[in-house]
This record gives C-alpha cells, structure tokens and sequence, in this order.
C-alpha cells in the first residue's frame, strides 16, 4: 500500500495574510500608475496627490472628489466640468483605466507576482 504525504507549506505561506496585504499593495500600486494617465492634469496637484496602500487607491488633490465625479453642488449652486486641458482626461478615470483589457490584466498579474506566484 503506497501512503501519500502533501506539503502544503509552501502555499500556505504564499496565501498568508502578509502575502495577501503584500500583493494588494503591489496591485494597488500598479492601479494607480496605470489611473493616473487618465486623471486630469493643470497643474499636476491632482495627479501628484495619489497615495496607494493595501487598502485602495486615493486622490486628495484640491477638489479630487468634484474633478472624479465631474462636479459638485450644495443647497446654493452646482456646477459641472466640462473642458478639460489634456486629452484623454477627464471624470471616472477608474471608468477608462477598466475599459483597457490591457491593463486590467496587468493588475491582475501583479498582485500575483506581490502574492509570491510569479
């Protein structure tokens, strides 16, 4: 009778918590510079004030929220961005980084890569 014996360490390790935070990180990282293309650029504050951690990817610019939603409003006016200084910027660049197969897959392979698995 043949016993079989599995060692499972090597992949509990790569799929540990640590590894996990370690890839998300790595993955969010990649998101932001393949975003940041498409987010609209004056002066660069906006683009500059990117920040990627474990968690997500954020925008703190001056009106970051306004400029991803294309406008804002309050119980006195509202107001709409319609004309954007560079091309191929403009609201919802999360939208258009999505819209890129390209891409997409290149944040798939790096949070595999930051997992350990390539």
């Amino acid at each position: 009778m043949a016993k079989v014996v599995v060692e499972l360490g090597g992949i509990k390790r790569k799929v540990s918590p640590q590894a996990l935070a370690k890839g998300k990180l790595i993955m969010n990282n990649q998101v932001m510079m393949s975003m940041n293309p498409y987010v609209p650029y004056r002066d660069g504050a906006l683009r500059g004030s990117s920040r990627a951690n474990s968690v997500g990817v954020t925008w703190s610019g001056p009106h970051a929220r306004a400029q991803f939603y294309g406008g804002a409003y309050n119980k006195y006016k509202s107001f709409k961005f319609k004309k954007y200084t560079t091309p191929g910027t403009g609201k919802r660049w999360d939208k258009r980084a999505l819209a890129n197969a390209t891409i997409v897959k290149d944040w798939e392979k790096s949070l595999l890569r930051g997992m350990g698995f390539k």
